[in-house]
C-alpha cells in the first residue's frame, strides 16, 4: 500500500492558467533571516484540467458555506441557552 504525501501549505502563492490546464502553486511560511519576518516558500504544485478545477473550487466553496451553516446553528444554540441562564437568573432574584 503506498502513502501518498501530505503537505502543510500556507496561502495559495499562485494560480497560473495556460489553455486547458490551470496550476495552483500552494505555499508554506518559513521565518526570515531576523526570525522576524517570515519567507514564503514554494511548497506544492498541483496542475489540474480546467473543468477540474472549477469542480474543485465549486466543492470547496460548498464546503465552506456548510461550515458557515454549522457556525451560525452553534451561534445561535449559544445565545439561545445564554438567554435561557438568562430568565433563570432573573426568576430566581424575583
Amino acid at each position: 500500500m503506498s502513502h501518498t504525501p501530505e503537505y502543510l501549505v500556507d496561502q495559495v502563492q499562485n494560480v497560473n492558467v495556460q489553455g486547458p490546464l490551470v496550476t495552483v502553486t500552494y505555499g508554506r511560511s518559513a521565518p526570515g533571516p531576523d526570525n522576524k519576518t517570515s519567507d514564503l516558500l514554494e511548497k506544492l504544485q498541483v496542475t489540474m484540467t480546467t473543468p477540474n478545477f472549477v469542480n474543485t473550487v465549486n466543492a470547496l466553496n460548498q464546503i465552506v458555506k456548510r461550515m458557515s451553516e454549522q457556525e451560525k446553528v452553534h451561534k445561535d444554540a449559544a445565545e439561545k441557552q445564554g438567554e435561557a441562564i438568562d430568565e433563570s437568573d432573573e426568576a430566581e432574584d424575583a
